[in-house]
């Protein structure tokens, strides 16, 4: 896993009075065989990860 990037960001969601706040938590990668490897930086309180495909990050403007 070293050196390859995630296949999935691990998130929980947490309700509130305003609405659902999606807090990443980690990340996940998928094997050869199809087993998926979970690295959390902290336990959902609820108990519930959501996986999803990593956001793309807009590359930093460069200037001139």
């Amino acid at each position: 896993m070293k050196g390859k990037r995630p296949d999935f960001s691990v998130s929980t969601v947490i309700a509130t009075d305003t609405g659902d706040r999606w807090r990443e938590i980690g990340v996940a990668f998928t094997s050869e065989g199809g087993t998926i490897t979970v690295l959390l930086d902290a336990l959902p309180v609820s108990g519930k990860l959501v996986l999803r495909a990593p956001q793309q990050r807009p590359a930093p403007a460069r200037t001139s």
